[in-house]
């Protein structure tokens, strides 16, 4: 059963000289227990997609398309409805940990205000607090209990973000380049803990990254995005280990351990998009046509490429 199903999603933003199409006609769907990931580089519309699920986009955006958790449209539901979902079925992890804190509360209130909302009795609370943190490798949880946000380093603060967002027991947690700044050792802890969360499979997950290692270790299905659109979709491991889109290819290519060989040239800005392919300027063999190709199925994966 899916648990998340996104079909034909756009959103686009008003500017000074047109508008800037952030997200266009973006479908996929995540199903339940699954970690569905989302790559692709800077620019390229997945935090939008994220922002649009929880209804975090600025007022100014224009959202058509639709979006159902577990089968119930959200995507049009007004704030107050959706209010009673957002940090209890579907949880969010922030691209900015530190700034989502609370510098002036202590660091096991944040994850008892989380645990309250679900109902969790107050004498109960405290010894939950403990064990969450213990569940998400703080070698000390008592003494992150107490601290406060700047105490902690950056990847800690990670950390604990993340259990905010599972201290409801959300059916979905939608996770934001959550190794995005991180430190080597920091980075290591944080694939730890999506790991071990893969191994439990209790969550379904939709994570956003441009961390292609990440992606690969932990996702069950992986869509490629370029541009505000997907350009490919399928099983991560078919989609990392056997590329079909040259988009894909060229950034898996780029990884250090694949010699770290750049692509060419930039990504078209989302105000001015090209006709035809958008990738056609980038691409070793551009296609001859200038239609715009449309997502079809390709043994199994859908792939937007005229060539594939």
């Amino acid at each position: 059963m899916n648990i998340l199903e996104v079909e034909h999603l756009h959103v686009t933003f008003p500017a000074r000289r047109g508008s800037i199409r952030a997200s266009q006609d973006v479908s996929f769907s995540v199903k339940e227990g699954e970690i569905c990931v989302l790559v692709g580089e800077t620019g390229s519309g997945k935090s939008v997609i994220g922002q649009a699920i929880l209804h975090l986009l600025p007022q100014s955006a224009m959202v058509s398309g639709s979006i159902r958790y577990a089968g119930e449209e959200i995507l049009s539901l007004p704030e107050s409805a959706f209010s009673r979902l957002r940090g209890h079925a579907i949880s969010f992890i922030p691209q900015d940990p530190i700034g989502s804190l609370d510098p002036l509360m202590r660091c096991g209130r944040q994850v008892a205000e989380a645990l309250e909302t679900r109902g969790v009795p107050k004498e109960m609370r405290p010894s939950r607090v403990t064990s969450l943190l213990s569940a998400l490798s703080f070698p000390d949880p008592d003494l992150v209990a107490v601290s406060y946000p700047h105490e902690l380093s950056g990847g800690m603060c990670q950390r604990l973000t993340t259990g905010i967002a599972l201290a409801s027991s959300p059916h979905l947690l939608v996770a934001d380049e959550p190794t995005k700044g991180l430190d080597y050792v920091s980075r290591k802890r944080t694939i730890e803990m999506f790991l071990d969360l893969k191994v439990k499979g209790t969550d379904s997950i939709l994570m956003i990254t441009h961390d292609l290692e990440l992606a690969d270790l932990i996702g069950d299905t992986a869509g490629v995005l370029y541009s505000g659109e997907l350009v490919e979709f399928g099983p991560a491991a078919e989609v990392f280990g056997h590329p079909l889109h040259p988009y894909t290819k060229g950034l898996i290519a780029a990884l250090p351990k694949n010699g770290m060989r750049p692509m060419r040239g930039v990504c078209p800005g989302l105000a001015a998009l090209p006709k035809g392919c958008y990738f056609q300027d980038r691409c070793p063999a551009p296609c001859t046509t200038d239609l715009h190709p449309p997502m079809h199925d390709v043994c199994g994966r859908q792939v937007r490429c005229s060539r594939c």
